[in-house]
């Protein structure tokens, strides 16, 4: 009996063996057919176009053009990791280091609509539109915002530039002339 189960299970070794020998190459050969194919949400995505983003020449709106004031931009060396302030005045250029700034407009509230900036008086967004450029050649042409520095803004080799804060002058409106209340006449 015990002859007869030795002899059973020899076989059955043998059946095995030869059952493995046999599937292998089945198997091996499922593994190296795979075929690399595309499936639609693996596609890599293309980011959507931001009208806020860093590219290198936004649009100046008119009236941001217009405004009067002073911008404080705040500059992080980043292999140093010292903070420099330059202090920016409309009309006026200022060179800090190898780097050559432009104040070109200021917003309190800058939204979009449709599309185009506008300066909405119920936003509270500060903004300021520099132009930065080193070595003559332009490196950034846009808005920076104060309440999201992280966001936008130029990318610089070995700079972080954010706005701090800024300041925009009341124009002078012409006043109508007073006309004095005890003589009647004009001052």
């Amino acid at each position: 009996m015990m002859l007869s189960l030795l002899g059973i299970a020899g076989h059955f070794k043998n059946l095995c063996f030869v059952l493995l020998v046999v599937s292998t190459p089945m198997l091996l050969n499922g593994c190296s057919d795979e075929r690399t194919s595309q499936i639609d949400w693996q596609l890599p995505l293309a980011a959507p176009n931001d009208p806020h983003g860093a590219s290198a020449n936004q649009m100046l709106p008119q009236w941001a053009e217009l405004a009067v004031g002073s911008a404080e931009l705040v500059l992080l060396q980043k292999d140093t990791a010292r903070l420099f302030a330059v202090k920016l005045e409309s009309g006026l250029e200022v060179d800090f280091q190898d780097m050559h700034f432009r104040l070109l407009g200021l917003a309190n509230g800058l939204r979009m609509k449709s599309g185009s900036y506008i300066d909405d008086k119920n936003v509270y967004n500060p903004a300021a539109f520099v132009e930065v450029s080193r070595e003559g050649r332009q490196i950034y042409r846009g808005w920076l915002y104060q309440e999201f520095p992280e966001l936008f803004g130029p990318d610089m080799e070995n700079w972080k530039l954010w706005l701090r804060g800024l300041v925009i002058s009341q124009k002078d409106e012409p006043h109508d002339e007073v006309v004095s209340e005890t003589t009647g006449t004009r001052p």
